[in-house]
């Protein structure tokens, strides 16, 4: 599925997802190397919870992220 996270920017859980596999070690280091930032912050709590989970459970190699 292609859930949106963040109406205000467009941005899906998978984008989030790619940029921790990236690097990006918060929700705001995600957002920012895409070239975003929080604007209302009603998803905030849950892009956190998605860049903790994809860092904890990194993709297998081969494995494309959902």
């Amino acid at each position: 599925a292609r859930m949106i996270v963040c109406s205000c920017n467009v941005i899906r859980a998978a984008d989030i997802r790619a940029a921790a596999a990236r690097g990006a070690r918060d929700a705001e280091a995600a957002y920012a190397s895409m070239g975003c930032e929080f604007e209302c912050g009603g998803c905030r709590d849950l892009a956190e919870e998605i860049v903790e989970e994809a860092r904890a459970n990194p993709p297998v190699v081969g494995q494309q992220a959902a």
